[in-house]
């Protein structure tokens, strides 16, 4: 009995969404100009070497090795390497344009599969290959039908065909979808209140039950390009029985003591500040201990912050640098990016930098730039869920009256809330729910000039 064997994208996302994909498969990604298609392209090449030790060849009828090289480079792809280590090829068609030397060429890729093992092999495009057939189109389809069944198919190798959607078309044509292929995804982009989106719309994938029509995406650093899943919801550890030490923070007399992985809100009066409380009490504490934390802020400048938390670990007697080495501060400008772009980019960026704790200060500044509420709510609960499944502790920040709170987006999604509030002059510091806990802590009032002057008792 002949079993093929399961074989993964190397594509952050999409492996969990096909998670069905067999080698020797024929995937169509097909897309209108700028959508992704190269990139998604070479990305499975690349992690095919990274990853899995899977040779590969790009067989490109639209771009010159060089530009090619020069571009993938860019977003961090170094095929020049794994050329040179005899495990990649790239093979430049451009100047292909009649049926015979396709021919020839057709052959030449057979015997480099051969020749380098390769498991893994993008066509770019089919479109530029279905125009060479001119009024013998049939000639054409023919000719593909028997070069990927007698070679690709049969030596099980993982292929991927990027196709031109021409814009206002729907549908890719040339019966492409029908004769060879496993499974059509098509790549689209729209632009919503000035900002990019990209989409994956999944047409077709055999072996895979498919639950989502479209699926966002982004192409950028880390990841280089990353698709948007769900959490899911059950992975959330025990709060009762953690396997992670509590996570402390001691403010003036009294400590406060977080289950690692819960999502706590930090409500201020809009009269205060909280980048003082943040330096004084939370980020010292936690990077004496240990902690490492990704601070990001739509409120205040990188520089800011970092002076401001210079002046307060000048209290602690261990070495600056060694401290501050745990700190990563990660600004993102909501005005220039959509919200899904935030969201992703932010959890890219933790799943690089693998931190204990997250504070997101200035949370309503980011809410007053956002267009749709609704998007803003299913991405920032999808990361606040990604984040306590992986027993990552967040504090969020965000500026609104006491009587208001019930307003915030999400506000019965946080494990503990607290209000930040001036009593005189005095900062109070009032508990309104705790994790796990019926009866919340009694308020801590805190001398306000002691927090501005990063004096924690």
């Amino acid at each position: 009995m002949w079993i093929l064997s399961l074989t993964k994208l190397g594509i952050k996302g999409l492996d969990d969404i096909l998670n069905q994909i067999y080698r020797g498969s024929i995937i169509l990604v097909a897309g209108n100009p700028g959508t992704g298609k190269t990139t998604i392209g070479a990305k499975f090449l690349y992690e095919g070497l990274r990853q899995f030790n899977e040779n590969g060849l790009y067989l490109s009828f639209v771009e010159t090795k060089k530009d090619f090289y020069r571009n993938m480079l860019n977003l961090g792809m170094n095929f020049e390497s794994y050329e040179k280590d005899n495990r990649f090829k790239y093979i430049e068609a451009v100047t292909v344009t009649d049926i015979n030397a396709l021919i020839d060429l057709l052959q030449e890729v057979l015997n480099m599969i051969d020749k380098l093992n390769a498991k893994r092999l993008v066509v770019d495009s089919i479109s530029a290959v279905m125009q060479m057939g001119d009024k013998d189109e049939g000639k054409i389809r023919e000719l593909m039908h028997n070069f990927f069944y007698r070679g690709p198919k049969l030596k099980e190798v993982t292929t991927i065909l990027i196709a031109e959607l021409p814009y206002g078309k729907k549908s890719v044509g040339y019966g492409i979808e029908e004769f060879i292929t496993d499974g059509v995804v098509i790549l689209k982009s729209k632009i919503i209140k000035r900002k990019l989106i990209r989409l994956m719309e999944i047409r077709k994938m055999r072996g895979n039950e498919i639950s989502v029509g479209e699926v966002p995406f982004i192409i950028g650093s880390p990841d280089i390009i990353s698709f948007r899943v769900p959490p899911n919801i059950n992975a959330i550890p025990s709060g009762i029985s953690p396997t992670k030490e509590y996570v402390e923070l001691k403010i003036g007399t009294n400590k406060i003591p977080f289950a690692p992985g819960t999502q706590n809100m930090f409500i201020a009066n809009p009269s205060i500040d909280p980048l003082p409380f943040i330096s004084t009490f939370i980020i010292p504490t936690l990077l004496v201990k240990g902690y490492k934390i990704v601070y990001r802020s739509y409120f205040h400048g990188e520089k800011t912050i970092r002076d401001r938390i210079g002046k307060c670990l000048e209290y602690y007697p261990r070495n600056y640098q060694q401290l501050i080495s745990n700190l990563s501060i990660r600004n993102l400008n909501p005005s220039s990016k959509s919200i899904i772009d935030i969201e992703m980019t932010a959890e890219s960026i933790e799943r690089h930098e693998k931190p204990d704790i997250v504070i997101v200060e200035g949370l309503g500044t980011y809410m007053d730039l956002v267009s749709d509420m609704e998007t803003y709510k299913e991405e920032h609960y999808n990361n606040l869920i990604r984040r306590a499944a992986n027993s990552i502790t967040g504090f969020y920040f965000i500026h609104e009256l006491e009587e208001n709170m019930m307003k915030i987006p999400l506000i019965n999604v946080y494990d503990s809330i607290f209000y930040l509030n001036i009593k005189d002059k005095n900062l109070v510091l009032k508990s309104i729910r705790n994790h796990l806990k019926v009866v919340p802590l009694d308020p801590i009032e805190i001398d306000a000039r002691n927090v501005e002057s990063c004096f924690m008792v």
